[in-house]
């Protein structure tokens, strides 16, 4: 770390290349021209990533929007309107140099524009820059081409905190300078950025039409002339739609459909480009039997994970060996394997339970579970649930499986704590610091999407603290190797399976994949005429 660890406008050439080689091999010589479709699950409320951690509003916001930096799917960091950086020694400053561009309408970008949208919004309305954001002290902008941040105290993932996705998109200083956030119109109705699209068409409920920006920071990008996000809410439509022709890309298509997709000599699947994820049972460890680790053990034990890998999950990504994905290399303590730690055995199980004393009754039963699933959004928890309902039984647990909207869950599992288990899939936004640690920590009990178990353990947060103290990745990996040891003896979380999500698209498509946490390079894609 030091003045020596910096990116220069050079690395372009590597987000410009940012696709696989190997596609480019077979490929034939990008085109420039024509329109390009995808689909969302949802007309999004806004599409201003910095007050908003919905998928949707973000799959749209970081088209329009940019922020300083982006995230190779390798986990380099790429220049966005940040062309190049400078980190202080000490790790507290940052020395930013801009793009020099313009924002869809005419004016200029400008140092101030970042202060604003950093210090302004996104520290205190994003969820996932948050952390980042309260550990900015300074901003100083007396430069119009130059940031420079000075923070608090060291935070390593700064850098990738800076992302779009993450919740810090650029936004126009001038548009929103004086007005709530949350509620200026340049959200909802007519945004501005300096993204490689900008918006023309917004009919609600039904499309998005966005044009090339043909003053795109980047010489000849875009290639496309229109992107259009389709609004198609039923994940059978959408496939349907991909078959038929009338869109060319399904972003994060459900599992369930993955075969047909593969199965089409016109389609083809791609590894998404949103950030590797867990899909975890959370246990609320404030409700009794669940506080006694020997009981979150057991029922870890009495799961067949490989049968649900299989059946519920359709085989899609990997049967979880660690508290979290091991995709973080660098974060991965390699002497975990939860497969060896808790090898599926009934037996077993039932021995730890009567150990815990949680003798079976009369009538074979030991306690009951209350279940909450996601239902309509996720249907493949349909299936996890059953599973774990007929396992759990097994061994003497009454599941009552209930399925509510997400809303609803919202409120039941994080603000009023009414449930006992709860099956959700967490993005782990490509650090431990940003997308794992609010699972574990004390200071995200209460969170939306945050510690949904309300676990608490002061050695395991003064590891995740010490884990964002260093921008050097092997630094910070030692203390997330330990606290992973911790987690995987006192499982508060049931990790059941890690995956990156997949994408269903035509064979036409190309050049859209190649970054991590974001929905599709849109700025390199084109269409085979």
């Amino acid at each position: 770390m030091g003045e020596g660890k910096f990116l220069v406008a050079g690395m372009l050439a590597v987000a410009l290349a940012c696709g696989s080689s190997q596609q480019a091999n077979a490929q034939p010589k990008p085109q420039p021209g024509g329109t390009a479709v995808f689909t969302l699950t949802q007309d999004p409320p806004n599409v201003n990533p910095d007050v908003t951690t919905g998928l949707a509003n973000r799959q749209i916001g970081c088209v329009l929007l940019d922020g300083l930096v982006d995230l190779s799917n390798d986990y380099r960091i790429l220049p966005a309107l940040a062309k190049s950086w400078t980190i202080s020694p000490d790790g507290l400053t940052y020395s930013f140099e801009l793009e020099k561009t313009k924002w869809h309408d005419g004016k200029p970008f400008t140092a101030e524009d970042v202060r604003y949208s950093l210090v302004e919004v996104a520290a205190k309305y994003s969820a996932v820059f948050g952390p980042a954001g309260r550990l900015i002290q300074t901003v100083d902008t007396s430069q119009p081409d130059k940031v420079v941040i000075k923070l608090s105290q060291p935070f390593g993932p700064f850098l990738v905190s800076l992302t779009c996705p993450q919740g810090s998109a650029i936004l126009p200083s001038h548009l929103f300078q004086g007005t709530n956030p949350l509620q200026n119109p340049f959200n909802t109705q007519s945004p501005v950025g300096t993204g490689p699209f900008k918006l023309v068409e917004w009919k609600r409920g039904q499309y998005i039409r966005m044009e090339k920006n043909r003053d795109y920071r980047i010489p000849g990008k875009p290639l496309l002339d229109e992107l259009v996000a389709k609004i198609i809410s039923q994940p059978a439509a959408a496939v349907q739609a991909l078959q038929a022709g009338e869109v060319d890309a399904v972003q994060s298509v459900q599992a369930s459909y993955v075969a047909t997709v593969k199965a089409d000599p016109k389609l083809k699947v791609e590894t998404s480009d949103i950030a590797p994820l867990t899909t975890m049972a959370f246990l609320n460890v404030k409700r009794k039997p669940l506080d006694d680790m020997r009981v979150r053990q057991a029922l870890y034990m009495a799961l067949d994970r490989e049968y649900i890998f299989k059946n519920a999950f359709f085989g899609l990504g990997a049967v979880a060996v660690a508290p979290w994905t091991t995709e973080i290399k660098w974060a991965v303590n390699p002497e975990i394997d939860l497969r060896k730690q808790y090898p599926f055995d009934v037996a077993k199980a039932n021995a730890l339970l009567d150990e815990a004393g949680v003798k079976r009754g009369a009538d074979g039963k030991r306690f009951a579970l209350k279940f909450v699933i996601y239902n309509s959004e996720y249907p493949e928890f349909v299936q996890v649930s059953s599973a774990m309902k007929s396992m759990w039984g097994a061994v003497g647990v009454d599941v009552d499986i209930e399925s509510m909207e997400t809303a609803t869950l919202i409120k039941r599992v994080f603000e009023a704590h009414d449930f006992d288990v709860v099956v959700q899939s967490y993005s782990s936004y490509g650090d431990p610091s940003l997308g794992i640690a609010r699972s574990f920590i004390s200071s995200s009990i209460g969170k939306n999407s945050g510690n949904a178990g309300s676990y608490s353990n002061a050695e395991l947060d003064a590891l995740f603290a010490k884990g964002e103290g260093d921008s050097a990745f092997e630094a910070r990996g030692k203390y997330y190797k330990e606290a992973a040891v911790i987690l995987a003896r006192e499982l508060p979380v049931l990790p059941l399976r890690q995956l990156q999500n997949n994408d269903a698209a035509t064979k036409r498509l190309h050049d859209v994949w190649g970054t991590v946490q974001g929905f599709g390079t849109w700025t390199h894609a084109w269409l085979e005429k």
